[in-house]
C-alpha cells in the first residue's frame, strides 16, 4: 500500500503518527513545507498533488487540507486513479461539483472522517437506543462549545481556517460532528431551521454561535447549540424518550440513563483517550473495513446537506425542507 497524505496541519500530523504506529511506512506527503518536522523528515515530500502522482502511483490518499479545498483535491486524486480515499470532515463547504464526482466516480471508495462514531460513549448511546431502554425517542438536545483561541494555542486563531469564510470556517461547518452523530443515531432530517451570528467577541469573519432546530423523518425533534466561546470544552447530548432519558457527556467520559424505575445507571469510560478514536478510524480505513461506525461519501453528503440547509435557513429566515434542498446538489 502506497499512501499519500495531502496536508500536514494538526490533523494530518495526527493521522501520520497513527499510521506509523500501525506499522505503515510507505508514505509520502504533499505539503507547502520543503522540510518536514521531526520525526517525519525521512519521508518524501511533494509540493502538490500533481507532482506527487506524476512521480509515483499511490493506492490510497488521505486528504487533510482546509475544508474549502476538499473537493478540488478529491477530484485530483480520483483523476489520478486513486480510489481508496480518506476525506476529512466535512465533505466540503458547499455543494459545488459533488454531483459530478458521484456521476463520474460511482465506485470510488471514499471514507469521510467522522471519528466521533468511534467514541465509545456515543457507541453506548447507540446501543441503548437499539435496546429500546428509553422507549420511543421524542427529542434530543446537543450542544458543543469551546473557546476558539484555545483550540491550537501555538497558532494565531484569527489566521486559521476556522476564522475565515474562504477556507470554510465557522461553527456550523467546523462543528459538523453534532449534525453527523444525530444523523447517525436518528436517520435523515426532514426539516431544519437555524439562526447564526458573529458576536464580535473574537474578531473573526465567520459565525461564532448558532442555534439549530431539526425534525427527523422518524419524528425526533432535536436542537443543536454550537459556539466558539465557551471557556472550557462543553460537548454533550440529552436524549428524551417515552420511558426515560439518556445523557452523554464527552468531557466527563460518562453516559447516564434513567428509565421509569427512576434508577440512574452509568457507563463511565474514563481512560479512553481522544486519539483512540482517530487510531481506530484510520485502522478501519487502511484495512478497508466497512462497519456501522465508518462513513461513506453518500453519508458524508447527508451531513453536509444538513449543515448547508442550516446556513441557508439562517441567511434566508426560512424553514428548509431537507429532501428538496438535497435535490439542489
Amino acid at each position: 500500500m502506497k499512501i499519500l497524505i495531502i496536508g500536514l496541519g494538526s490533523i494530518g500530523k495526527r493521522h501520520l503518527n497513527n499510521m506509523l504506529t500501525l506499522g505503515y511506512t510507505d508514505i509520502a506527503i504533499v505539503s507547502s513545507k520543503n522540510i518536514l518536522p521531526h520525526p517525519f523528515e525521512h519521508l518524501i515530500v511533494y509540493k502538490n498533488v500533481q507532482e506527487a502522482v506524476t512521480a509515483q502511483h499511490f493506492t490510497s490518499a488521505i486528504i487533510c487540507v482546509p475544508t474549502a479545498q476538499h473537493i478540488q483535491i478529491l477530484q485530483q486524486c480520483l483523476q489520478a486513479n486513486i480510489q481508496h480515499i480518506y476525506l476529512e470532515k466535512p465533505v466540503s463547504h458547499n455543494n459545488n461539483n459533488i454531483q459530478q464526482i458521484l456521476t463520474q466516480y460511482p465506485n470510488a471508495n471514499i471514507y469521510v472522517g467522522f471519528d466521533m462514531h468511534y467514541d465509545i460513549g456515543l457507541q453506548k448511546v447507540k446501543s441503548l437506543l437499539k435496546e429500546y431502554i428509553i422507549g420511543n425517542v421524542i427529542a434530543a438536545n446537543a450542544q458543543v462549545g469551546q473557546y476558539l483561541p484555545d483550540w491550537r494555542p501555538h497558532e494565531d486563531y484569527a489566521k486559521g481556517m476556522s476564522a475565515k469564510k474562504e477556507t470554510g470556517g465557522g461553527v456550523i461547518l467546523d462543528l459538523v460532528h453534532e449534525f453527523d452523530y444525530l444523523y447517525w443515531l436518528f436517520g435523515s432530517a426532514k426539516t431544519i431551521a437555524a439562526m447564526y451570528k458573529n458576536s464580535g467577541s473574537l474578531n473573526i469573519e465567520t459565525e461564532d454561535v448558532a442555534e439549530v432546530l431539526i425534525q427527523f423523518n422518524q419524528g425526533v425533534l432535536a436542537t443543536i447549540h454550537l459556539d466558539y466561546l465557551q471557556q472550557t470544552l462543553v460537548r454533550n447530548c440529552l436524549i428524551t424518550g417515552s420511558k426515560g432519558s439518556i445523557h452523554w457527556d464527552l468531557t466527563k467520559s460518562l453516559v447516564s440513563w434513567i428509565s421509569l424505575d427512576k434508577k440512574i445507571h452509568e457507563f463511565n469510560y474514563t481512560g479512553f483517550e481522544r486519539n483512540d478514536r482517530f487510531l481506530q478510524i484510520m485502522k478501519d480505513f487502511l484495512l478497508n473495513n466497512k462497519n456501522e461506525f465508518t462513513t461513506n461519501f453518500h453519508q458524508g453528503i447527508e451531513s453536509l446537506n444538513m449543515v448547508l440547509a442550516a446556513k441557508y435557513s439562517s441567511e434566508n429566515s426560512v424553514f428548509v425542507d431537507v429532501a428538496s434542498f438535497h435535490h439542489k446538489i
